[in-house]
């Protein structure tokens, strides 16, 4: 399973990672807020860890951006020094699955993440996306029995654009997701990569995925 966590106590998040790693978890961490919903723009996890206090950007300021983003199919369990009831109720009532309070106990939290994540298998199934198979940390994907090397912008997009597949994507949304809209790039760089993206992957809906330009609004990636 892929698990984000965000926490900016490097000692509590390297901990949390040790235990994550000893049940044959991967995970990554955040140290902020603004770190996060960059990354979940462009690939989402299985399960995320929240903590509340944060500079900036809060856990639960997170929270609310999840939901109201259309991540909804992210299971989400806080992990908080609040320990009070009020904080306990917001955060499940915003949306939260499940909420442990600082210090938190190994064998308490893997049981809270196999119940939580028990409940998502049976309700939001991942989407299939044969013949492809994405190899994360190598910017590496499968397609029968060819490797395609991809550069890490390739391959964020293509996650992107598999994880978003069906809807519309404009320009604009994929420069502020993966490339947070830098000052020196232009649409014209989303148009150079969605080629590429297009000749490498063969998303020509021979093999049942087609990438297509939707007139003055994006591209879309669809399966047939």
């Amino acid at each position: 399973m892929k698990i984000y966590i965000l926490e900016d106590d490097a000692d509590q998040a390297q901990l949390i990672q040790l235990w994550l790693s000893e049940h044959d978890h991967v995970s990554e961490v955040y140290a902020s807020g603004r770190a996060l919903i960059d990354q979940l723009q462009v690939q989402q996890p299985d399960l995320l860890i929240l903590d509340w206090n944060l500079p900036g950007i809060s856990g639960m300021d997170v929270l609310r951006w999840i939901k109201s983003n259309g991540h909804d199919d992210i299971p989400i369990i806080f992990n908080s020094a609040r320990d009070t009831e009020e904080a306990v109720v917001e955060a499940l009532t915003l949306g939260a699955d499940d909420y442990l309070t600082k210090p938190i106990h190994q064998a308490e939290l893997m049981a809270r993440i196999t119940a939580v994540s028990r409940r998502y298998q049976t309700e939001t199934p991942k989407m299939d996306t044969a013949p492809y198979q994405f190899f994360d940390n190598q910017n590496v994907i499968e397609y029968h029995d060819e490797s395609i090397e991809l550069t890490e912008k390739e391959y964020q997009l293509a996650k992107f654009l598999f994880g978003n597949c069906g809807q519309i994507v404009s320009r604009d949304v994929l420069l502020e997701s993966i490339w947070s809209k830098s000052p020196s790039l232009s649409t014209r760089t989303v148009d150079t990569h969605i080629s590429r993206l297009r000749k490498k992957l063969h998303l020509d809906g021979n093999n049942g995925w087609k990438l297509v330009s939707i007139y003055h609004k994006g591209y879309r990636l669809i399966k047939l």
